[in-house]
């Protein structure tokens, strides 16, 4: 497929299935560049995904690769409570995939985008060593409407959205497929379960669905609009360097939180399977705390919103977990009761602690550094 014909199919595609914000748009596909006006405030992001680091294209169908690819940026537009817009496409083709592929995969761009009523205005097509997406995302946010990552206070509650760890177990699956068909884990029998034709391929089909998440724009919208969060983020980094972004909200202060582990949202499906792959509580919750790639939402909020955000969370069917607290934000600078300056005087680099407890014990985290797919 020649460039003129792609551009041509993604164009016809986009202008049948994505018409939305036309009231906004003066100049779509076909210029140097997209002309629109909007009278909010702009929300700009970007995200590349790329093979063999982000993905590898033996694993998922190309749908869900596209999919995939602009909901890491739906998902930074949510985390400002935010209305995503516009997009432009960039696809970086290397020469081993066919005209399906690449049609697959605009496919899957297209229907995720029509899903959050997104139109696609540009973008660019190159030929490449391997195979990248890079998607630019554009939303807005009505004044005074949108919430900062960096703005936790003394005291807040700290809440997620759905569930966290699908990510990393699908990684996991994949990575150690080999054992898992050969029923056998790391080398060894599975003995808590017998793993059949039909347990192997729930397994499978668990891994392949959950390399794309759901996305929280309208979550994001309802906590920006009627104030339930200070502060607020999506889960991309991981949990453990996601709740550090919530908690650098100044330079000269220190925070300390406390995160129950045991209160970590996972899915039925990932307990079951984790039971199957005998795999241990330390080793699991210290990768679910650490992969990322949820993208899930993650904020602090006062504790008078606690009886609200349960009342949401029923009536729009979105589970919402209350996972720590904001237990102390201090100044690096400090008099101690002896009105001696501490040591760590004039020392203005952060160092917040993260308390994790498990079962009423305290657990160690290990901040872990993956090579997603």
């Amino acid at each position: 497929m020649d460039e003129s014909s792609l551009i041509s199919y993604i164009e016809k595609n986009s202008r049948e299935r994505l018409r939305f914000n036309n009231s906004l748009l003066i100049k779509s596909i076909g210029d140097d560049t997209a002309i629109f006006r909007d009278k909010n405030n702009i929300l700009i992001t970007s995200d590349t995904l790329t093979e063999n680091t982000h993905f590898k294209i033996d694993y998922y169908s190309f749908d869900k690769i596209g999919a995939k690819a602009l909901l890491a940026n739906i998902s930074d537009i949510a985390s400002m409570g935010g209305t995503p817009r516009f997009f432009i496409l960039s696809l970086l083709i290397p020469e081993y995939l066919t005209e399906e592929n690449i049609k697959e995969t605009i496919d899957g761009i297209i229907e995720t985008a029509k899903n959050d009523k997104i139109s696609l205005i540009g973008g660019n097509i190159s030929k490449a060593s391997e195979f990248s997406i890079c998607i630019t995302l554009l939303g807005d946010y009505t004044d005074k409407k949108t919430v900062l990552r960096y703005c936790a206070r003394d005291n807040d509650l700290i809440f997620v959205s759905g569930n966290i760890g699908n990510s990393w177990l699908s990684y996991y699956i994949m990575e150690n497929k080999k054992y898992i068909d050969e029923i056998t884990v790391n080398g060894l029998k599975a003995k808590k379960f017998k793993i059949d034709k039909k347990t192997i391929k729930f397994i499978e089909d668990f891994a392949k669905e959950n390399l794309i998440h759901p996305s929280r724009v309208k979550l994001g919208k309802i906590l920006a609009s009627n104030k339930l969060a200070n502060s607020l983020t999506d889960i991309s980094d991981g949990l453990y360097k996601d709740i550090n972004n919530l908690l650098n909200n100044n330079k000269d202060k220190n925070s300390e939180v406390s995160i129950i582990v045991d209160n970590i949202p996972l899915s039925d499906d990932f307990k079951h399977i984790v039971n199957i792959l005998d795999l241990k509580d330390i080793d699991v919750f210290n990768n679910v705390i650490s992969f990322g790639e949820d993208y899930e939402l993650l904020w602090s909020a006062n504790t008078t919103n606690s009886k609200k955000l349960s009342e949401i969370a029923k009536k729009e069917r979105i589970k919402i977990s209350k996972i720590g607290s904001i237990t102390n934000i201090y100044s690096n600078n400090y008099t101690n009761t002896n009105n001696n300056i501490n040591a760590n005087a004039g020392n203005t680099k952060k160092k917040n602690k993260i308390n994790f407890i498990y079962k009423n014990k305290p657990f160690f985290v290990t901040p872990m550094t993956f090579k997603h797919i």
